[in-house]
């Protein structure tokens, strides 16, 4: 059974599509990517006019990994830091004139090339394929890690604003109290004063 999960989830890793691009169109795709993970790519065109930026968009400043431009096909590769982000990639139709752009994106153990490794090693395809389980498993148990410390950090936040929010309403609570009292006493000195008690 883990092996079937490990297995579909090992396919799940690498994303491929192709999508149009309007001239001068600016499209951008965001990928939450682990940390300390290999990140594969590439990007192709009908035509060498595009450009593209991928950086980590953050509320301070843009953390640009790689900018490039004018190239009919583009491949990119880097290896991300110990945190996890929001990986934003981002393709400029810089032509007067529509493209055709194929986006191919890989990471984890999905970007690594285990051809070098079985040259090196003189290993058989079924040691090749229990070195990329083996690979997988570790990166199924990094991904665990990564899903509890977010949910751990979530579970804080919502137990922030769950605090925030008995505290507005006790405070509510009791201006409602307040002014319920003061409206009561004023009513009934305007109907002592109007001779109505």
């Amino acid at each position: 059974m883990f092996s079937l999960f490990a297995i579909l989830f090992y396919g799940a890793l690498g994303i491929q599509f192709t999508f149009p691009l309007k001239a001068k169109e600016l499209k951008c795709f965001g990928e939450i990517i682990g940390q300390n993970s290999l990140v594969v790519g590439s990007i192709q065109a009908n035509s060498s006019e595009y450009s593209l930026k991928i950086h980590v968009p953050q509320k301070k400043f843009d953390s640009i990994l790689q900018y490039a431009h004018s190239l009919e096909l583009q491949k990119f590769s880097f290896t991300t830091n110990s945190t996890q982000e929001n990986y934003q990639f981002c393709i400029h139709n810089l032509a007067n004139f529509g493209l055709n752009v194929n986006f191919n994106l890989a990471t984890g153990m999905d970007a690594q090339d285990f051809s070098l490794v079985a040259q090196k090693e003189d290993l058989k395809p079924i040691e090749i394929h229990l070195k990329k389980l083996n690979g997988l498993i570790n990166s199924v148990e990094q991904e665990q890690k990564e899903i509890e410390e977010r949910q751990a950090t979530r579970y804080s936040n919502v137990s922030n604003i769950s605090y925030k929010i008995i505290i507005f309403s006790v405070v509510t609570l009791i201006l409602m109290v307040l002014t319920n009292f003061v409206q009561a006493r004023k009513l009934k000195s305007f109907f002592k004063s109007k001779k109505f008690i």
